[in-house]
């Protein structure tokens, strides 16, 4: 099998504790990275559940590989290989959530090939591959060395599909909700730690207008920031902002699905993953056409969609 490179040991390197010390994320941004990742492969406690999963086609020499490699990277692996795979499935897109870019190095064993995670972070594309560079301070108390070197045809990126932004658009993203996620403006919340508060502040408007650039910063992803309240919204724009999110998750969904089946064919695997019973993107658009022309109730078109 090409692609992979004969030896189980990573050659990269694991983590950077120091860098995650450092990188909190704001509320907005760690609900809205939940919330990608929660019912990612559906929600199981529906009606539609028993329908939905994974259909895989291929000889039993490819199914054992794929199972392996759904195995390692894996949240949950299950006994069950088509368990197996919707885990994998969803521990790909909550990395695509948290970072915008899923990176792995293939490693391979004899038969059996697995994948490490990369932290996308401190690499660097240089031609033929990337190169790790470990934080100053990791490196000197010891927790692994300076460098690391992933050849090409060892790694595998996943990136956010650009029809929801690209990677780099994505990473943008998460920088601004974090940014916005502090309760007050920076000035207001000095005068309060100072014990004096000498400037006028509407918290109603301040509020009312962080709900509307929240929402125009996610407008590709259509979240409604689990915001059914009606205080700045209305009942219809929370519906329909849900549903756009149903179908940015579709895309998510199949975007990932298409990377793990061409990760398949580099490495000569003869096994395909195929999504049964899950709505695609353009059956949910539909869903929204019918929703604004009044044909389909939202509430249903919403049901429909989980």
């Amino acid at each position: 099998m090409s692609g992979a490179r004969n030896t189980a040991e990573r050659r990269t390197i694991a983590t950077f504790p120091s860098h995650f010390a450092t990188r909190e994320p704001g509320f907005y941004t760690h609900m809205f990275i939940e919330d990608i990742t929660v019912g990612l492969m559906g929600f199981r406690y529906t009606e539609e559940a028993p329908k939905r999963g994974v259909a895989l086609e291929g000889d039993e020499g490819g199914l054992a590989v794929l199972k392996g490699i759904c195995t390692s990277i894996a949240d949950y692996p299950r006994h069950g290989i088509d368990e197996t795979v919707e885990s994998a499935i969803e521990s790909i897109g909550r990395r695509l959530a948290w970072y915008g870019k899923a990176v792995f190095e293939i490693c391979v064993s004899g038969p059996e090939i697995s994948l490490a995670p990369v932290v996308p972070f401190h690499l660097f594309r240089i031609p033929g591959g990337f190169v790790q560079v470990a934080p100053r301070v990791d490196y000197q108390r010891g927790d692994g060395p300076r460098y690391a070197f992933l050849p090409s045809k060892n790694a595998w990126v996943v990136r956010i599909p650009r029809n929801l932004g690209g990677a780099t658009a994505y990473r943008r993203l998460l920088d601004e909700l974090t940014a916005v996620s502090k309760p007050a403006p920076e000035f207001w919340m000095r005068e309060l730690e100072a014990g004096k508060l000498s400037t006028q502040f509407n918290a109603s408007s301040y509020n009312r207008r962080r709900d509307a650039f929240v929402a125009r910063l996610t407008r590709k992803w259509g979240w409604n920031r689990r915001d059914s309240s009606g205080i700045n919204t209305t009942q219809i724009f929370y519906f329909y902002r849900s549903l756009r999110f149903r179908q940015a998750q579709a895309l998510l969904r199949d975007h990932i699905v298409d990377e793990l089946n061409s990760l398949a064919r580099r490495l000569q695997i003869i096994a395909k993953i195929r999504l049964k019973g899950f709505l695609s993107a353009a059956e949910i658009a539909d869903l929204i056409k019918q929703a604004l022309a009044g044909s389909l109730n939202y509430a249903k078109a919403w049901e429909k969609a989980r």
